[in-house]
């Protein structure tokens, strides 16, 4: 396996790539705390853990994020805990993001996230315009909450 540290000038590059054997990792900092992390090749149970050791190192670097998966081939269900696991730990660290799925990723989710619990998006686009809502609709939400 590759070194998958994050590089100390993170917020000063756009991109980062670290190549596996399976799968290659793509990181672009959008803003000091906004990250499209992307993911190619294949994530089954040889490399699950190189997966979530790529996200869990950004983890702590970033409020918003977007696990891009749309360049993914195969995706077993190694891989799909993965993802789940990274849901729990991002709600627990107050992170907002959202996966964005290949054909591979969603057919795995049809069957392994019926009730469509992890928050998926159609494309990077929209995954971004959701995560760059404006804050003013923030203090709608809470305002209608009292």
């Amino acid at each position: 396996m590759h070194n998958l540290t994050l590089p100390q000038s993170r917020r000063n590059s756009a991109s980062n790539i670290t190549e596996c054997e399976m799968a290659a990792y793509c990181t672009k900092w959008l803003a000091p705390s906004s990250a499209v992390l992307s993911v190619f090749g294949e994530i089954d149970a040889a490399n699950w853990r190189e997966f979530s050791d790529y996200v869990y190192l950004h983890l702590p670097h970033v409020r918003e994020l977007v696990l891009d998966l749309t360049g993914v081939e195969f995706f077993g269900t190694a891989a799909f805990s993965a993802v789940h696991d990274v849901s729990t730990r991002a709600a627990d660290e107050g992170i907002d993001w959202t996966v964005v799925p290949s054909r591979a990723v969603s057919r795995l989710l049809r069957i392994c996230d019926p009730d469509a619990v992890l928050p998926i998006e159609e494309s990077v686009a929209s995954a971004l315009l959701r995560l760059q809502r404006d804050p003013s609709d923030l203090l709608q939400i809470v305002a209608k909450a009292r």
